[in-house]
């Protein structure tokens, strides 16, 4: 489950490799979600060992690539906040990432493993930047950046714009097409009460949404 501690046990590692190699298949990527930027100390203390052990598990099942999201802050059990959009957590869930980042990096790198990260609606970061700095900003190989296309419009409004600034860290994509919640205004989505915190996104099939494909790729192909 997500952010607990992985129900991962020798014999339950021992039989899911041996159905993948019965199936002649491997695992693409992991997705780990932990409370790595949670500004409670305890709490992103232990989402770091839950980092720390699905990194071994991932070495153990041959994973290369690890996929997750700047993640939501603290749990709304704690008494803040459940995300940090509104500003009033984000220094602290930031600073929270970046102690996590020094600990898990260097593991990363270590054990040769991928990590890619997405802003996600309800992350402290929502939008494709300051996301792609950030991720400048740790400066490794094995951290660059996951554009998930159902968040197209929580990223920005230029999807061709977006993927060109992404370039030299982009490594993986999600494909799931969505509406603009942002259309009409912004009135396109009436949600009480008013002042409420949802944040409105879907999952689509391709051509069920508004996400503009020939553009996104075009794009992808003119950037390799």
């Amino acid at each position: 489950e997500w952010f607990k501690a992985p129900r991962v046990f020798p014999d339950r590692v021992k039989s899911f490799k041996k159905a993948l190699s019965d199936a002649n298949v491997g695992i693409a990527t992991l997705l780990p979600m932990y409370r790595w930027a949670s500004n409670d100390e305890a709490e992103r203390q232990a989402a770091v060992r839950h980092w720390k052990r699905a990194i071994e598990i991932a070495v153990e099942l041959g994973v290369d690539t690890m996929n997750s999201e700047f993640g939501r802050g603290p749990h709304p059990d704690k008494g803040s906040c459940y995300c940090c959009h509104t500003g009033s957590m984000i220094e602290a869930c930031e600073d929270a990432w970046w102690r996590s980042m020094e600990e898990l990096v260097p593991v990363f790198e270590k054990e040769g493993i991928n990590l890619h990260i997405e802003p996600h609606p309800e992350d402290w970061t929502e939008t494709l930047q300051p996301s792609l700095d950030l991720i400048r900003t740790v400066n490794s190989p094995r951290v660059k950046f996951l554009y998930c296309t159902p968040h197209t419009f929580y990223f920005g409004d230029d999807t061709v714009a977006m993927l060109r600034e992404s370039a030299d860290v982009l490594a993986h994509v999600h494909i799931a097409d969505t509406f603009n919640h942002k259309a009409s205004s912004g009135l396109r989505y009436i949600i009480n009460p008013p002042g409420s915190q949802a944040r409105v996104h879907q999952h689509l099939n391709i051509g069920q949404g508004e996400v503009p494909w020939d553009d996104f790729y075009r794009t992808l192909a003119e950037i390799g």
